[in-house]
């Protein structure tokens, strides 16, 4: 009389082990690809919502407000939007401190503030803002947040981020 057994051999398992390890090594680097996307969306849709926020405080309170950033090309970035008791001197007594965000809250991201100041001034008109740009970039990503010298805030991508429109 003969038994039959279920089950798999050594050398099938051991198969099935490796396909598994050589898949896994593929995905990783989509993987990794899709987390730089996703903490350079994040922090872009931030930066640019507190943009509009800046401006929108502005003129709710009928007074200046001052985005000041530091660590401009650097992962240590860091901004603040401010109402100050002299617009422009990020060194100035705080009156209302509104956002403030630092590179932390997006490990790797570097943001690179292009303006010939280190600070943007939102004022209750609508008015001169200093045209210029914010990149974050992380690896082969990079989105833009675009200020125009008539208030417009917008955001581009030169590396084709989903859902963000084009430079």
């Amino acid at each position: 009389m003969q038994v039959s057994q279920a089950g798999l051999t050594l050398i099938e398992l051991l198969l099935s082990l490796m396909i598994i390890a050589i898949l896994g090594m593929l995905a990783v680097p989509s993987f990794q690809s899709l987390a730089q996307q996703y903490r350079v969306r994040g922090a872009g849709s931030l930066v640019y919502a507190h943009l509009q926020q800046a401006r929108s405080e502005a003129i709710k309170r009928n007074t200046n407000i001052t985005v000041c950033f530091s660590g401009s090309g650097t992962a240590a970035w860091q901004y603040q939007v401010l109402e100050l008791s002299q617009a422009g001197d990020c060194d100035s007594q705080v009156i209302d401190q509104i956002e403030q965000v630092s590179g932390q809250q997006f490990l790797g991201v570097i943001l690179t503030a292009a303006y010939p100041t280190p600070h943007l001034i939102f004022k209750p008109r609508r008015s001169a803002l200093l045209s210029g740009n914010l990149t974050l970039k992380q690896g082969e990503h990079d989105l833009k947040v675009t200020t125009w010298n008539n208030s417009i805030i917008r955001t581009c991508s030169d590396s084709q981020l989903p859902g963000v429109p084009p430079c």
